[in-house]
């Protein structure tokens, strides 16, 4: 009987210090996740406004190739109409 109550008691102490271990580590990961997400980097706004003359530039670049295909398309329709020899 005292042999159980001495092991039980070795495993409340190591199940405590273990929780304990346990505790201390979450609260380390959550501290690190708190400052993870509330970290901007340098030169957000910059990101912002290279983007939207990315955006800018493929709209004219979809216009552009729009226009050279109609181009392309009536050369093609010409040349099907010219002779060749």
């Amino acid at each position: 009987m005292a042999f159980a109550g001495v092991r039980a008691y070795e495993l409340w102490r190591t199940s405590r210090s273990f929780l304990g271990a346990l505790g201390q580590a979450n609260d380390a990961v959550t501290a690190s996740l708190d400052q993870l997400s509330s970290f901007e980097p340098d030169g957000l706004d910059r990101l912002a406004t290279a983007t939207a003359r990315l955006e800018a530039s493929r709209a004219r670049l979809g216009i552009l190739t729009g226009a050279i295909g109609r181009v392309r398309g009536q050369w093609a329709a010409l040349a099907g109409v010219y002779p060749k020899k």
